[in-house]
C-alpha cells in the first residue's frame, strides 16, 4: 500500500468500528431484557414462594401453594417473554393504539372504540365473581411487577420506539379476550359486501353468491329490502375488459400492527377409547390464526391449590384456553355461527332520528369518547348508535389495508350492526370453570359461559369418553334469517332476545366414536336451530373423516399424522369438472385442454411444497374466480374474494355442481360455455405460472411471513419478522395455509398450534407452537420450534414439570419482604 493513500482507511475504519458499535449496542440492549431462567427473585406482591421450573423450549411449570400467588407468577412469567405483544394486544382490542403510534392509528382506534369493546370489557369485569376478579388482579400485580423490574431493562421494541408500558389494568385482560372473540365474528363484513355486490348486479343475482354450503342455496333476500335497495343509485359500472392483474389483495397483510386479524379455520377431532389402540379417548387440535411475531401462544403448566392445568394462554389473559388437567382434554374450532345482522336505518330529513313504520320515529342516541394521540391534541369522536345496534358509517370505507376495513356500500341510509352482547361475556369465568372441572358433563356447562363467541368445545376425558359443545349466545331473529341486511324500520325484523344455550347442540360418546369439527357444517339442514347463514367448506372435516377410516385403531402418533395432510380436494374437484368438460374443451381450445393434461389431470391433489401440479392448481383458482365473476364484479370483484377464506363460496359450489348462473362474460356479444370459461382461466393460470419462472413448484410462490408490529418499516420490518419461507398446503387441506384466491403467494393464517392431548396418560401429550416462547429479537426460544413446526413434529408438553434431566433452570419467586406475607 502506498504510504501517500494510508490516511483514507482511518474514516472506513471509524465507520466500521462505529457500526460495530451500534450493533454491539443493540445486542446488549436487547439481550439485557431478556428474562432469567435460574436464580431468585424477590417480588413486591407475592404473599408465598412460587416456584418456576423451565423445560426444553423455556417452557415453564409455576407452582405455588396459593392460587392468587400461582395466577401472579404466571402474569410475571409471560410478561418477561411478552410484554410487548401484551401490549399491543390490549391497545388494539380497547381502542388506544394511537397513544402510541400517534395519527397512523386513529382509524383503528376508532374502529374498536364504536365496536365497543372497551365498553364489553369493563361491563363483564363487574359481572365477575369476586373471586375471579381477584384472580385478575392478581395477573395485573404479576405483570406490573415485571413492568417495575424491568423499567431500565425494557424489550427492545420500547427502546427504538422511544416507549414505556402503561401499568397493566385487570379488565385489559378481558380486552384482549373481547378481541380474539370478535375475530371469531364474520357476518358484519359479508353483509357489507352482499350489499355493495347487490348495488352492482342487483340482490337476487348477487344472492346467488352467498352459498350456505354444499348444495344448501342462501336464505331469500327480505323483500323489504329489495325494494329499498331498487330505490337507490347503482352502484360503480363494470369495466370491460377487466384483468386479473388488477384483483390487488382486499387485506394487505401484514396486518399493522402485525395482530391477529378475523378468521374461521381450525382442526380439532376426537375419538372414543373403542376407536383407538390402547382404549383411551385421543383429542387433536390445531386453531388457525394469523401468522405473527411472536405467535399467539404461550406455553405453560399451572399447579396450585384447586388446579393443575398444562397448555397455553392467551399472552395476557391468565389460565390456559386450550389444553388439559388431571381429569380431562380440551380444544376449540370456530362454529362459524352468526351472532351479527345488519340493520339498514333510514334517518330522518333532520338527522336526528331514524323511521318506524307505525311509530314515532326513534332518535338516535350519541356517546362522545377521545382517542389520546401521541404527539397532538386528543381526538374526540361521536358514535351513534339506535335501538338495533351501533352506527357503523363513520367507519365505513376507510382504507387502512387492514382487516379493520369494511365495505362501504355508499347508501344514503345508517348502516347499524347488531350482536349477541345484550348481557357480560363470561369468558374469563368459563375459562376457569375449564381449567378445574372433572367431568365432561362439568366441562360442557363451564362452556356455555363462553356467551360472546360462538365455538365449538372439544372434550376428551380420561375415562375413555368425549363430547362436542357449542358455546355461545345466538339471536332470537324476528322475520328474516339474518344472512342479509334487515329493514331497520320494520319492527317484525326485531331481535326478539336470545335463544336459550339449552338448545346448543352438543353430542356425547356417539355411536362412531369419533367427533370431528372443522369449521364445517356440524349440524343438519333441518336442524330447528339456525346456527349459521355460511359455514365453510366441509373439505377438511371430509378428509380428516377419511383419514380416519383408513387408519385403523388411532394412536397419538397417527392422530398428528393427519394434522400433516395435504389433500385438497378442492383441487380433485378441479380435476373432476375438467374431466365432464373433457369433449368441449377439446373441441374449443384443445391447446388448454393440453394444459389441463399436463398440469392438472395427473395431481394427486397433494399440496405439498414441491409439486409443480399444487403450484398450477394454486395460480388456477384465481383465474376461475375472474374468468366466472370479473366481467359482472369489476372492481368489486375482491371483495367477494375476502370472503372466500371465511365461508364456503361460490367456486367451489360450481366445481361441485358444474352449474353457475355466471358462465356467460356480459361484456361479449355472444354467450360464453362452461368450457370457454375453462380455457381462458387454463390460458390465465398459465400465464401467471411462467412469471414465476421454470420449474416453479408450491413453496416458490406460496410463502409466509411471521409479521412483528415493525415489519413495514425500512430494515426493521427485516429485523424483527420471520420469514418469508416457502410452505405446501392450502385453504381447504387439514395442514392449512389459507390464502386470499386472489393473493395465493401470501399464506395469511394457519396452524397456529398443535396439540395431540393423550388422557389416559399425560406425560404422552405434544404439541408445537409456530415459532417459540419468547418474543425478545435474540433470545435463543424465539423461532426454536420453526422447524418442528414446519414439517408437523411436536415436543411433550410438561405434566408435573420438567425431569432433572430436561430441566433448562429454577427459578425462585419470592415475597419481597417476608416480614409482610399477608395470610390469606
Amino acid at each position: 500500500m502506498s504510504k501517500r493513500h494510508w490516511y483514507w482507511w482511518i474514516p472506513l475504519a471509524l465507520v466500521f468500528a462505529s457500526a460495530l458499535g451500534t450493533v454491539g449496542l443493540i445486542l446488549w440492549i436487547a439481550k439485557r431484557a431478556e428474562p432469567i431462567y435460574s436464580g431468585t427473585l424477590e417480588l413486591a406482591g407475592l404473599s408465598r414462594p412460587v416456584e418456576v421450573r423451565f423445560g426444553p423450549h423455556a417452557v415453564p411449570t409455576l407452582v405455588a401453594s396459593d392460587l392468587e400467588d400461582l395466577i401472579f407468577a404466571q402474569g410475571y412469567v409471560t410478561a418477561a417473554e411478552r410484554m410487548w405483544q401484551m401490549d399491543l394486544l390490549r391497545r388494539l382490542g380497547g381502542g388506544r393504539l394511537a397513544e402510541l403510534f400517534g395519527q397512523d392509528a386513529v382509524a383503528v382506534d376508532r374502529f374498536f372504540r364504536t365496536l365497543g369493546l372497551p365498553l364489553e370489557a369493563r361491563r363483564a369485569l363487574e359481572a365477575l365473581e369476586a373471586s375471579d376478579r381477584a384472580l385478575l388482579a392478581a395477573y395485573a400485580a404479576g405483570v406490573n411487577a415485571y413492568r417495575e423490574r424491568a423499567r431500565h431493562r425494557l424489550p427492545l421494541e420500547y427502546v427504538i420506539a422511544g416507549l414505556e408500558p402503561a401499568p397493566w389494568q385487570p379488565e385489559d385482560s378481558l380486552v384482549i379476550g373481547a378481541y380474539m372473540a370478535w375475530t371469531q365474528s364474520f357476518n358484519m363484513r359479508a353483509e357489507l359486501t352482499f350489499l355493495r355486490l347487490a348495488r352492482r348486479i342487483g340482490p337476487e343475482r348477487a344472492r346467488l353468491l352467498f352459498p350456505t354450503d354444499a348444495g344448501l342455496a342462501p336464505p331469500e333476500v327480505p323483500p323489504e329490502l329489495v325494494a329499498y335497495l331498487a330505490t337507490t343509485a347503482t352502484g360503480p359500472s363494470s369495466r370491460p375488459g377487466f384483468d386479473s392483474a388488477a384483483i390487488v389483495p382486499f387485506i394487505d397483510l401484514p396486518a399493522w400492527p402485525g395482530l391477529p386479524p378475523p378468521t374461521a379455520a381450525s382442526n380439532a377431532w376426537l375419538a372414543t377409547g373403542a376407536r383407538t389402540a390402547t382404549g383411551e379417548a385421543l383429542l387433536a387440535n390445531d386453531p388457525h390464526l394469523a401468522f405473527s411475531m411472536p405467535g399467539p401462544w404461550y406455553e405453560l403448566e399451572l399447579i396450585g391449590p384447586r388446579l393443575h392445568v398444562a397448555g397455553v394462554s392467551l399472552p395476557g389473559v391468565p389460565l390456559v384456553l386450550i389444553g388439559h388437567n388431571a381429569d380431562l382434554a380440551w380444544g376449540i374450532t370456530t362454529a362459524v355461527a352468526d351472532t351479527q345482522d345488519l340493520f339498514i336505518e333510514r334517518p330522518t330529513p333532520d338527522g336526528r332520528a331514524v323511521e318506524r313504520e307505525g311509530r314515532t320515529p326513534e332518535p338516535i342516541q350519541v356517546r362522545y369518547e377521545a382517542i389520546q394521540v401521541r404527539g397532538t391534541d386528543p381526538i374526540e369522536i361521536a358514535i351513534r348508535s339506535t335501538s338495533r345496534g351501533v352506527v357503523l358509517n363513520d367507519i365505513l370505507g376507510v382504507r387502512t389495508a387492514t382487516p379493520m376495513d369494511l365495505a362501504d356500500p355508499d347508501l344514503d341510509a345508517l348502516i347499524v350492526l347488531r350482536q349477541n352482547h345484550d348481557h357480560p361475556d363470561q369468558s374469563f369465568q368459563a375459562v376457569r370453570r375449564l381449567c378445574q372441572a372433572r367431568t365432561l358433563d362439568e366441562a360442557r356447562a363451564a362452556g356455555l359461559d363462553f356467551r360472546h363467541v360462538v365455538l365449538n368445545l372439544m372434550l376428551a376425558h380420561h375415562d375413555g369418553g368425549i363430547a362436542w359443545q357449542m358455546t355461545g349466545v345466538l339471536p332470537q331473529r324476528g322475520r328474516g334469517a339474518g344472512a342479509f341486511p334487515n329493514p331497520g324500520w320494520n319492527d317484525d325484523y326485531a331481535w326478539r332476545g336470545e335463544v336459550p344455550q339449552a338448545l346448543n347442540p352438543s353430542l356425547t360418546d356417539p355411536p362412531s366414536g369419533i367427533i370431528i369439527t372443522a369449521n364445517q357444517r356440524t349440524i343438519p339442514p333441518d336442524h330447528p336451530l339456525r346456527v349459521s347463514n355460511a359455514w365453510m367448506s366441509p373439505h377438511r372435516a371430509q378428509r380428516i373423516a377419511a383419514r380416519i377410516e383408513n387408519a385403523g385403531p388411532l394412536t397419538p402418533e397417527s392422530m398428528a399424522a393427519i394434522q400433516a395432510d395435504r389433500i385438497s380436494l378442492q383441487g380433485r374437484m378441479m380435476q373432476s369438472s375438467l374431466r365432464r368438460l373433457e369433449a368441449e374443451i377439446r373441441a374449443l381450445d384443445p391447446g388448454a385442454w393440453l394444459l389441463a393434461e399436463r398440469h392438472v389431470l395427473d395431481w394427486d391433489g397433494d399440496m405439498d411444497a414441491s409439486s409443480r401440479p399444487a403450484a398450477f392448481a394454486a395460480l388456477l383458482e384465481p383465474a376461475l374466480f375472474q374468468a366466472l365473476y370479473g366481467d359482472e364484479l369489476g372492481e368489486d370483484l375482491p371483495y367477494l374474494l375476502s370472503l372466500a377464506i371465511v365461508a364456503y363460496n361460490p367456486l367451489q359450489e360450481t366445481l361441485r355442481t358444474g352449474e353457475s348462473a355466471f358462465w356467460d362474460d356480459v361484456t361479449t356479444p355472444e354467450p360464453e360455455t362452461p368450457a370457454a370459461i375453462w380455457a381462458r382461466a387454463l390460458r390465465k393460470a398459465k400465464t401467471a405460472l411462467d412469471g414465476y419462472g421454470a420449474e416453479v413448484r408450491l413453496a416458490d410462490l406460496r410463502r409466509v411471513r411471521f409479521t412483528h408490529a415493525f415489519d413495514r418499516l425500512p430494515l426493521l420490518g427485516d429485523l424483527f419478522s420471520v420469514g418469508p419461507i416457502g410452505v405446501g398446503g392450502s385453504s381447504d387441506t387439514v395442514d392449512v395455509i389459507k390464502t386470499e384466491p386472489q393473493a395465493p403467494g401470501k399464506g395469511l393464517f394457519g396452524a397456529s398450534m398443535r396439540v395431540v392431548a393423550t388422557p389416559a396418560d399425560w406425560r404422552r401429550t405434544r404439541g408445537t407452537l409456530t415459532l417459540g416462547q419468547s418474543g425478545h429479537r435474540f433470545s435463543p426460544y424465539r423461532s426454536d420450534q420453526l422447524e418442528d413446526w414446519l414439517v408437523v413434529r411436536s415436543h411433550p408438553w410438561p405434566w408435573n414439570g420438567p425431569d432433572d434431566a430436561h430441566t433448562l433452570g429454577r427459578l425462585q419467586l419470592d415475597p419481597l419482604d417476608a416480614s409482610e406475607r399477608v395470610e390469606r
